[in-house]
């Protein structure tokens, strides 16, 4: 699998996020999946379309460089492509660093009417 020269499995997580947004029991009609940013789309795309073709979502921040997006935040304008007025939000990212993003990106999506807001993520790294 490209950097190890002894065999690994990957592992992936999806199905257990999907197993815990299941036992919630939202009803796709009142989900929407969310990226973080452009660069997640193809992710919280494929988690949508395991959710019932959730409706997407996404976050357009601009980032400069590695964990500098929440020191920039308050300079930096964040926008929402998409609706979730009225929903619950399940924003899908691949790994939190510092938080900043997913914590701001959380805000935006109460102040653009989310009725809950659900981070998932694989790899926590605080």
């Amino acid at each position: 699998m490209g950097y190890f020269d002894i065999p690994v499995d990957h592992v992936h997580c999806q199905s257990v996020i999907l197993d815990y947004l299941a036992s919630k029991t939202i009803s796709s009609d009142d989900m929407v999946v969310v990226s973080p940013d452009v660069g997640g789309v193809a992710r919280a795309r494929s988690f949508a379309k395991k959710l019932s073709d959730a409706p997407l979502a996404i976050v357009d921040k601009r980032r400069h460089g590695h964990n500098v997006a929440e020191l920039f935040f308050m300079l930096q304008v964040m926008n929402l492509i998409g609706d979730v007025k009225g929903k619950v939000a399940v924003m899908v990212d691949d790994m939190i660093d510092t938080a900043g993003t997913i914590a701001k990106g959380a805000a935006l999506l109460h102040q653009e009417g989310a009725r809950e807001v659900y981070a998932c993520c694989s790899h926590a790294v605080f």
